[in-house]
Formats: C-alpha cells, sequence, structure tokens
C-alpha cells in the first residue's frame, strides 16, 4: 500500500480548530460589529454610498458593506444649528448676525441626496446673508424679525424630502459703523 498523500490525510497535531478559534472567528467577529449597526432611541440611522442614501431605519439593526457605504446617524428630534452670517448691507456696513436653525428629519427616502448638517446651516446661512445685503442697516433689526417668518419655508425647499427647517431666528446682529483703519 502507498503512503498516504499529505493533503489527504488529517491534522495530526489537531492545530485546524486553532486557526479557526484565532483567526477565523475573531475575523467574522470584527466584519459583523464593522457591517452591523444598532438604531439607537430618537435617530434615525441612513446608509450613504455615493452621496445617495441606500438605507435608512429607525429602530432595530441596519448593515451596511464596509469600504462602500457608511452610516449616517441623524438625530429625529429638534436639532438646533446655530449661524454665524457675515454680510453686508445695502448702504455699504458689514454685519455680523448671530442666527439659530431649528431642523428636524422625519424621514429620508431611499435614493435622495445626503445632505449633511453643515450644508443645512450654510443654506440657512445664505438665506440671512442674502437678506442682509437687501436691508439698509437704520431698519436692519426690525425687518429681519419681519422676514424671519417665512426663512424655514425658504430653507426647506432647498432640503431634500424628509428634512424639515422648523425656525429660524436671528438672535444677535453686530453692524460695524466706524472705519477699520487705526
Amino acid at each position: 500500500m502507498p503512503p498516504p498523500d499529505e493533503n489527504t490525510t488529517t491534522d495530526p497535531t489537531g492545530v485546524a480548530w486553532v486557526v479557526w478559534l484565532v483567526i477565523v472567528g475573531p475575523g467574522l467577529l470584527f466584519v459583523t460589529f464593522a457591517c452591523v449597526r444598532r438604531v439607537g432611541p430618537g435617530e434615525l440611522v441612513l446608509v450613504v454610498r455615493g452621496g445617495r442614501v441606500v438605507r435608512a431605519r429607525g429602530n432595530g439593526p441596519v448593515a451596511r458593506w464596509p469600504g462602500l457605504e457608511r452610516f449616517e446617524p441623524v438625530p429625529t428630534g429638534p436639532q438646533v444649528l446655530p449661524l454665524v452670517v457675515r454680510s453686508r448691507t445695502r448702504d455699504g456696513v458689514d454685519v455680523v448676525a448671530l442666527a439659530d436653525l431649528t431642523m428636524e428629519v422625519h424621514s429620508v427616502r431611499p435614493g435622495s441626496r445626503y445632505v449633511p448638517a453643515a450644508d443645512a446651516a450654510r443654506v440657512a446661512e445664505e438665506t440671512v446673508g442674502t437678506a442682509v445685503e437687501r436691508l439698509e442697516v437704520g431698519t436692519l433689526v426690525d425687518e429681519l424679525q419681519s422676514l424671519e417668518v417665512a426663512w424655514p419655508e425658504q430653507v426647506t425647499r432647498r432640503l431634500p424630502a424628509g428634512a424639515v427647517a422648523t425656525a429660524l431666528a436671528v438672535t444677535e446682529v453686530e453692524a460695524r459703523l466706524t472705519g477699520g483703519a487705526a
């Protein structure tokens, strides 16, 4: 009888289980934890690939493909974003306005583009900055307060479906009324 082929023999030392236990097991465990996330209370987890939302979950576990997709948790309750707006009035006065954008994310449809909170804040800053540019410094505070009512709707139109700007309020206005050379 010929000697057994080394490819067909059983593991004489019994270390095959060690390879599975030490190398393959932790690798599978790591991939599982990297690819699956549990959605916490009060948040919506978006799975984003290439700037588009692939999946959105409001509860339970959600999975992603590593390297291709990423998790983006979004709070579902009101989120207040502080804004700093630098602009110039119609009569040439530099103005710094501090404002608060309050927004909520109700739902996100798969296939819609993903807009981070920083981009939503930029849209709101542009809206306030454009309003400041149309006003004169003497009427700035009163006019801004009257315009605040329409701003949430203007900002919401520029956000993806499911994201809503509920309030946009200017909290402080600073105008530089003197020359800058000292």
